[in-house]
């Protein structure tokens, strides 16, 4: 199963995970954070491989949601994963 984690860092350095999105039956499902989990299916996330453009994915858009977390948190304070197979 493609699966992306989401991780948020913490105070002493650490990093916590606050979210998994996994691929089932071509849709994404999240979970953990319920916050965050409600702000990405309710904004979803730029589609970074739509050059210029302003469209948006939403975790029903399947993969290529999953494909772009990666690029939607990638900060110091928010990173997910590649997609893992588990």
């Amino acid at each position: 199963m493609k699966t992306v984690k989401i991780y948020k860092l913490q105070n002493d350095g650490s990093q916590k995970e606050i979210m998994v999105c996994k691929l089932i039956d071509n849709e994404v499902v999240c979970e953990g954070d319920k916050i965050f989990v409600e702000n990405l299916k309710k904004s979803g996330i730029k589609d970074y491989s739509d050059q210029g453009g302003d469209t948006m994915l939403k975790p029903e858009d399947g993969l290529k949601f999953l494909q772009n977390l990666k690029f939607a948190f990638r900060s110091d304070y928010l990173n997910a994963t590649d997609i893992i197979e588990e």
